[in-house]
Formats: C-alpha cells, structure tokens, sequence
C-alpha cells in the first residue's frame, strides 16, 4: 500500500494507524494512565498559553495608551518637561562653543 504524503487525510490516517498500533500492547495496563496525564498535560499548558496571551495583551494596551498620550502630547505641543529644559540647553551651548575653541586650538597646532 502506498501512501501519498502530501496529502493531509493520508497522513493523517497513517500516523492514526501507527499510533492505535502502538497503544494496543500498552492499552490495558497504561491506556487510562496515559490518558489521564495527557490531559493534565494539556490543560496546564492551555492555562499556561492564556495567561502568557492575557498578559501579552495587558502590556500592548499599557504600550497603546502610552503612545497615545505621547501623540496627544506632540499634537499639543505640551512639553514632556518643565522650563528647566531651556536652561540645560544654554549649558550645552557654552560647552559647544568652549568645544569649538579647544579645537581652533588644535587646528593652529596642526
């Protein structure tokens, strides 16, 4: 008999054959034990997979609303900042123009 592969059904049904095959020695003794655990396995699992989602989902929402306000913010031309940003950038300024000296230095080294 040969068996098409490629096609899902066929597969399917193989691997269905195979794994009855394989659980008829067992079945008696171990079938409902396996089974059992098989289940506990899935529902832990399937618990699992919901909480990792909930999760998932509650950080993209916290991640959403913050890019929201941030846009609304943009929009409004609020300033994340208060007016001390003014002062910080006047610092910056005597320390690039203290920079470009030190390099007219270096450059008549040169």
């Amino acid at each position: 008999m040969s068996i098409d592969f490629s096609k899902k059904e066929e597969r399917e049904g193989y691997l269905n054959a195979k794994l009855d095959d394989l659980l008829d020695g067992i079945n008696s003794s171990y079938g409902q034990s396996l089974l059992d655990e098989l289940m506990v396995r899935l529902e832990t699992t399937i618990d699992d997979f919901n909480k990792e989602v909930d999760d998932l989902m509650d950080s993209l929402k916290k991640s959403s609303d913050e890019k929201e306000k941030l846009m609304q913010q943009i929009k409004a031309n609020e300033p994340d900042e208060p007016q001390d940003a003014t002062a910080s950038s006047n610092d910056t300024g005597t320390e690039e123009r203290d920079l470009s000296e030190w390099e007219k230095r270096l450059e008549g080294m040169k």
